[in-house]
């Protein structure tokens, strides 16, 4: 094989990111590109998903009972200042005194406690009550909807083993309780669709919204753009015709998916801007939690030797191990190294850019960033298949039972989860 041809080959495999179809006439009937079945697969399907769904949740509730209630017990570490926005809007200045000395909510970003303000102003429910249904709704759809995204990058997958594995998963406790976590998912999984479908001005409309939801959304925002301009151009140059049109236009879809997308947050970044007089100001106030911009790298180093791992860092009442961030960063590192060699290339990177993000400014709260993480999930769930079907099955047990563990510890305010 020369060195042509070799050359041409990887340009082919490098453009399948966003064209696994190339050499195919794409689908373009509506929803076919997704899913190939028939309309009642898919409606059996999602009601699966709901149906087993419900099962899971009512556990939560059950247990809650011994607390304060699902939907209050439900609302801890950071829904407090998701709650705050939601009903007395963004701080002037920062707290005085107490626990939360310094603190104020502008690091949390607008649209979920939008939601729950319009939830409230609607349904007259509580502000807490309100988030639990917003993401209990959307959680088996975004589950569902990441299970066939992932069927049509890899069809050996089973949607339904995917789902299972969302659900099943510890730290979708996440996606079940009054966090952003659920409402950022199921926009970036929106994204990736339709990005690949190539409903380009419809996903920088979504990508507005997304920005909005995160900081971390607009760097993944920027990496899918970029990721899908390089596949356009290489397949571009693969397919020959008038090339040059071909990658102007790759380029100039590029610029708008970033120019549209980054509407959310110009906004947000506009509006602290006349609130408090610091467009950054999100940024900034992370220095009040001991959060101060790293090297993600030194970070995880430093929480590898800080040997702190022990049964009382998961009690309530105990510090948390920063060994326990540090190894799931390494676990999460193997993942992405295997994503890539499996050729989820896209998705590989995602991942890898939220590792360094949360890992950046420090560890806490990494856990949350890269397993309550519909790309992460998806990544486990396409592992989790290549392994024999009685060794998939214990995992799926044994992420049930843990997830079971940490219900009962999020509910008496255990650190390690915030």
């Amino acid at each position: 094989m020369n060195i042509k041809t070799t050359c041409s080959l990887r340009k082919r495999h490098m453009s399948r990111i966003f064209f696994p179809e190339h050499g195919r006439k794409l689908k373009k009937e509506s929803g076919a590109f997704f899913y190939e079945g028939t309309a009642p697969d898919l409606v059996r399907f999602f009601l699966f998903c709901f149906g087993s769904y419900v099962g899971i949740l009512l556990y939560y509730v059950i247990v809650a009972k011994a607390f304060s209630g699902f939907s209050y017990s439900a609302c801890e570490w950071d829904c407090g200042w998701y709650i705050s926005i939601a009903s007395g809007g963004y701080d002037l200045r920062p707290h005085v005194g107490g626990a939360d000395n310094g603190q104020a909510n502008w690091a949390f970003f607008p649209l979920f406690p939008l939601l729950l303000r319009a939830i409230h102003a609607v349904t007259g429910f509580s502000y807490q009550l309100s988030g639990v249904l917003l993401n209990n709704a959307l959680f088996p759809v975004m589950a569902g909807s990441a299970a066939l995204y992932l069927k049509a990058r890899r069809p050996e997958t089973n949607a339904y083993v995917t789902v299972l594995v969302f659900f099943a998963s510890p730290f979708s406790l996440y996606f079940r309780v009054p966090f952003t976590e659920t409402l950022y998912g199921i926009l970036l999984v929106a994204l990736l669709f339709l990005l690949r479908s190539e409903r380009i001005w419809l996903a920088s409309v979504v990508a507005a919204f997304f920005t909005a939801s995160r900081p971390t959304a607009a760097p993944l925002l920027a990496v899918m753009g970029g990721t899908r301009m390089i596949a356009q151009c290489l397949h571009a140059r693969l397919a020959g015709g008038d090339v040059r049109r071909l990658i102007v236009r790759a380029v100039m879809q590029c610029i708008a998916l970033g120019l549209v997308g980054g509407v959310g947050l110009v906004a947000y970044m506009l509006y602290l801007r006349g609130h408090v007089g610091d467009a950054l100001a999100f940024q900034h106030i992370e220095v009040a939690w001991g959060r101060h911009p790293g090297n993600p790298l030194a970070n995880i180093w430093h929480g590898l030797r800080a040997r702190d791992l022990s049964v009382a860092s998961f009690l309530p009442g105990h510090e948390e191990s920063l060994t326990y961030f540090a190894l799931a960063c390494v676990v999460a590192a193997g993942l992405i190294l295997w994503a890539f060699w499996s050729g989820l290339i896209l998705e590989a990177g995602l991942v890898a850019v939220t590792l360094l993000l949360s890992t950046s400014t420090g560890l806490w709260s990494s856990t949350r960033y890269l397993y309550a993480n519909p790309v992460t999930l998806m990544l486990v769930a396409a592992l989790m298949q290549k392994m024999p079907r009685a060794t998939c099955t214990l995992i799926l047990c044994l992420f049930s039972m843990v997830q079971a563990l940490f219900v009962i510890l999020w509910y008496q305010g255990s650190r390690f989860l915030m």
